[in-house]
């Protein structure tokens, strides 16, 4: 992880090979930007006599830094779709999404560790249309941590708290969520990670886990797109989740 902050300012290489729900300590460097889209997301979920799918294009997070240190976030939910079917019934919305307004402090390095460890608080600005979000701010804070381990295999993990409107729209309940991956390089250009998550809202939701994985294929030193696919392991989880994402640094 030590020697990615090291290259981080000029190629990015650190924020590259990653998983893709879990985040990294790595901060972009001032003078650079890094756009993260997720070019197509699908999200299939099955209950009995019912069916949900979620289609989105082009959310988007756009990061730039501050300090060496310091980097700040924005993203954009630019098109979302969602069906819901039960029995004859049929109910489709389609409409833009939310904002999200995020920052990133990585307050700990050490280069005899490899290890790296960050602060990434942040808040969503609800301005969806057509009922396909809430109409409540939200926010919270994730702790990622990254480090190298033997064999040229990359670990990261995080922990997520966050607010969220509840069900009854009359307060807010706490979600807790965690997840971690590993990521090996197998070609110059390519990359495979593996991945797992796990979450639980206070609210009395059933518990959420998934599991996953996929692979990143640089097209050039500042360019990659990144190809995921997970499953539900629990019943508050979604099925399926697919998701290709670009990456450019700039």
């Amino acid at each position: 992880m030590y020697r990615f902050l090291q290259t981080a300012g000029l190629l990015l290489l650190g924020v590259a090979a990653r998983a893709q729900i879990t985040e990294t300590p790595v901060t972009v460097q001032p003078g650079h930007f890094l756009l993260e889209m997720d070019a197509i997301s699908v999200t299939v979920d099955h209950e009995p006599g019912a069916k949900y799918t979620a289609f989105g294009v082009a959310n988007t997070f756009l990061t730039t830094g501050v300090t060496s240190r310091l980097d700040v976030q924005v993203g954009a939910e630019f098109f979302i779709n969602q069906k819901y079917e039960s029995g004859s019934f049929t109910e489709r919305r389609t409409g833009v999404g939310d904002l999200y307004f995020r920052t990133k402090w990585r307050f700990y390095d050490s280069p005899d560790s490899y290890l790296a460890v960050a602060l990434l608080p942040y808040v969503k600005i609800p301005t969806n249309s057509s009922g396909v979000g809430n109409k409540s701010v939200e926010g919270g804070l994730i702790v990622p941590i990254g480090a190298e381990l033997i064999g040229g295999f990359q670990f990261a993990a995080m922990g997520q708290m966050d607010f969220q409107r509840n069900e009854n729209n009359d307060g807010y309940d706490t979600h807790l969520f965690a997840s971690a991956e590993v990521t090996r390089q197998i070609l110059n250009f390519i990359h495979i990670y593996g991945e797992a998550t796990v979450g639980k809202s206070t609210g009395g939701r059933p518990w959420e886990g998934t599991m996953g994985g996929g692979v990143t294929v640089h097209v050039s030193k500042v360019a990659w797109w990144d190809f995921a696919i997970y499953r539900g392991i629990s019943k508050g989880a979604s099925d399926w989740n697919q998701v290709i994402r670009y990456n450019y640094g700039f």
